[in-house]
């Protein structure tokens, strides 16, 4: 069985106790006695711990949509794909301006494709577009989405 208190870093009050256990007096009261090893894992010193050895996220989702103008920034874009990121574009406000939406949808798609990866439409009317980063596999037989190299999809 995997020791818990060593799988988070924690020293382990068995060892302690054990340790203790000749010098200590035994009391009927069950709640906890001087000298008893106990962990609160509220304070503030566990939570700073545990942000200083938690790496922080290296994936984000990035919402683009045009702008006053109705034009669609791509720019800073290959950064994020390339180091796993998810780029939604919401083409939604071009609704009246086909040849605009038309324009935006094939920006989105040479980007992805001079990146070497795959643009998708989400919804029927293609106004919505996804561009999955690095490392990222979308089944296109159950739309699922998922990271790669984890085995979270099947191949089939």
């Amino acid at each position: 069985m995997a020791n818990l208190f060593r799988l988070l870093g924690l020293p382990d009050p068995s060892k302690v106790i054990a340790s203790d256990s000749r010098r200590k007096k035994v009391s009927a009261d069950p709640g906890p006695q001087e000298g008893d090893l106990h962990l609160d894992l509220g304070e503030p010193r566990w939570s700073e711990w545990t942000l200083r050895h938690t790496p922080g996220p290296e994936r984000n989702v990035v919402y683009l949509k045009p702008d006053g103008l109705h034009r669609l920034s791509l720019e800073g874009m290959s950064g994020p794909l390339a180091r796993g990121s998810l780029v939604i574009v919401d083409l939604g406000s071009l609704v009246h301006m086909p040849s605009q939406k038309d324009v935006c949808k094939r920006r989105v798609q040479e980007m992805s494709e001079r990146l070497g990866l795959h643009a998708f439409a989400i919804n029927e009317d293609d106004s919505l577009l996804m561009v999955p980063g690095a490392m990222m596999r979308v089944d296109t037989t159950k739309y699922e989405l998922g990271i790669g190299g984890y085995g979270h999809l099947s191949e089939s």
